[in-house]
């Protein structure tokens, strides 16, 4: 028998090898965040404020295919869009933002009913789960855990804008629930490329795996299906 004594520093140990089920289509879920036209459009409200969309509409044709391969491996889709209205656009969320350059209020995007608020380039179908959100996480004030539990899902791979705000904070909020969480950084977009590259390092550094929609694709075809969490 061949025993092994307990590393004794943080560099000694071996991080968990989740590779085998972290992209499992029977575990995971691609979670859609804020693929709405005022985040998106050049017509949208965003845009309408200055911010650059051009990455948005160009990464949206690989995120569509993301999601078709998705579904056809039986992948879930979930989807999450943001709606503000009187009822939640509390003091200190309107005021949470500064005055200096590149900063828009919440109170001009996303409001029910309007167009804004609409899905862009991608929408669900019949059956996927659509999670309405009020802040930048997903899983403040909705029941986005539950939805994913009740569905034996144990890793989120992210996809959406913006990049560093709501799907980065809905995948910090991910791990924090005691979920695998990964970053689709192809298939995510800001409003700035350095913001975008810096929200993927974070990701990649603290949180959990950085992966391009190729990467998934080919896992999901090549992947084994696993039995069971180590």
């Amino acid at each position: 028998m061949i025993t092994a004594s307990a590393p004794n520093t943080f560099e000694e140990r071996t991080p968990v090898d989740e590779s085998g089920f972290r992209y499992d289509p029977q575990r995971c879920a691609l979670v859609v965040v804020d693929m709405q036209n005022d985040f998106c459009s050049t017509d949208g409200a965003l845009a309408g404020c200055g911010f650059d969309v051009s990455a948005p509409v160009a990464m949206t044709p690989r995120l569509a295919e993301l999601i078709d391969r998705a579904r056809r491996r039986d992948v879930p889709v979930v989807w999450v869009r943001t709606e503000h209205d009187e009822t939640t656009d509390t003091p200190q969320w309107l005021g949470r933002v500064g005055t200096g350059p590149g900063t828009a209020r919440t109170a001009l995007t996303c409001r029910p009913g309007t167009a804004g608020a609409d899905f862009y380039g991608v929408r669900p179908e019949p059956g996927e789960p659509v999670i309405v959100k009020h802040r930048f996480s997903a899983f403040v004030g909705t029941d986005l855990d539950s939805v994913l539990r009740s569905r034996g899902i144990e890793s989120l791979l992210f996809t959406g804008v913006a990049t560093e705000i709501c799907v980065e904070s809905s995948l910090r909020s991910g791990l924090f629930h005691e979920y695998w969480v990964s970053l689709v950084e192809d298939c995510a977009a800001s409003y700035s490329p350095a913001a975008h590259a810096a929200s993927v390092a974070m990701v990649a550094q603290n949180f959990g795996t950085v992966v391009t929609a190729d990467d998934l694709a080919s896992m999901w075809v090549a992947r084994p299906i696993t039995a069971s969490t180590p």
